[in-house]
C-alpha cells in the first residue's frame, strides 16, 4: 500500500518475529547492497527480544531463517503454563531444546532486563538514522509493536514507567530527528508505536492483535503523511 502510495519497489524484508537486533542488521545489509534506494522505513520490535544468528550449513535450504528472535520471559512463562497438561511436568515439549534452555537462563540471570533492552534498541535505532545521513538515503522509522511485554496492570503501567526513565536518561533523547515516527514511543513521554494507533476492530482477532486490513490501512496511511510531510 505505501509502495503503490508513493510509487516505488517493494523490497520487503520483514519477517515474523524479528528482534531489533535482527531488524537493524537486514536492513543496513540491504541499504549497502541495493542501488537506488529511494526510501527504507523499520518498524522496530519489542526491545528485550533476544536474536541469535545461527550459522546455516550450505547444506540447508536456503530459506531457512538464520535469525532466531524470541522474547525469553514469553518463551519461559508459556513453557510453564503448558505444565499442566503433561504428567510430569518433565516431559513438556516446551521445555526441550536450544531456545527454552537459552532463553530460562537469560531470563533468570536478568540478562533481558528493560535497562538493556533500552541500551541496545535504542542504540541501533540511533545508527539506523545516522546511517541513512550518512548515504543519503531518505528514511523514516517508527516502533510497530508496543516496546514491551504486555503485563497486567500495576505491573504494566511501572515497566513503562521504568522504560520511559531509561530513554529520559540516555543519550539519544534528544538525537532523534523528525522523521521518527513516534519518538519517543512512549505515552506518558508524548510518544506512541504503531501498535498504540489501532482499536479492538483493526485487529485480526481478540487472541491475535495483529493489525488486520484496515490496521494495515491506518497504519500505512500515517507512513504516507509523515513522507509527504518531510520530504515531499
Amino acid at each position: 500500500m505505501v509502495a503503490d502510495a508513493l510509487d516505488m519497489e517493494l523490497v520487503n524484508l520483514a519477517s515474523c518475529g524479528y528482534g531489533n537486533k535482527a531488524i537493524y542488521h537486514t536492513i543496513i545489509g540491504a541499504m549497502i547492497e541495493t542501488k537506488n534506494v529511494g526510501w527504507v522505513i523499520p518498524m522496530w520490535s519489542e526491545w528485550q527480544r533476544v536474536c541469535p544468528f545461527v550459522d546455516v550449513p550450505e547444506t540447508e535450504p536456503v530459506n531457512r531463517e538464520p535469525w532466531r528472535s524470541f522474547l525469553p520471559e514469553r518463551i519461559v512463562r508459556d513453557a510453564e503454563w503448558h505444565d499442566k497438561f503433561y504428567k510430569p511436568p518433565m516431559i513438556n515439549p516446551k521445555k526441550k531444546g536450544l531456545k527454552y534452555e537459552l532463553a530460562k537462563v537469560l531470563w533468570e540471570k536478568s540478562l533481558t532486563s528493560i535497562r538493556g533492552g533500552a541500551v541496545q534498541s535504542l542504540g541501533y535505532m540511533f545508527a539506523f538514522q545516522s546511517i541513512c545521513e550518512n548515504m543519503n538515503i531518505p528514511h523514516l522509522q517508527m516502533q510497530g509493536c508496543q516496546p514491551l511485554m504486555g503485563k497486567i496492570m500495576p505491573q504494566d503501567e511501572m515497566n513503562y514507567n521504568e522504560l520511559a526513565r531509561h530513554i529520559v536518561d540516555s543519550p539519544y533523547v534528544d538525537k532523534f530527528k523528525n522523521s521518527f515516527i513516534g519518538w519517543p514511543v512512549v505515552r506518558s513521554l508524548g510518544g506512541y508505536s504503531a501498535d498504540w494507533l489501532l482499536g479492538d476492530s483493526d485487529r485480526i482477532s481478540p487472541e491475535d492483535s495483529h493489525p488486520n486490513k484496515k490496521g494495515h490501512e491506518i497504519i500505512g496511511e500515517g507512513i504516507c503523511n509523515e513522507y509527504n510531510t518531510i520530504y515531499s
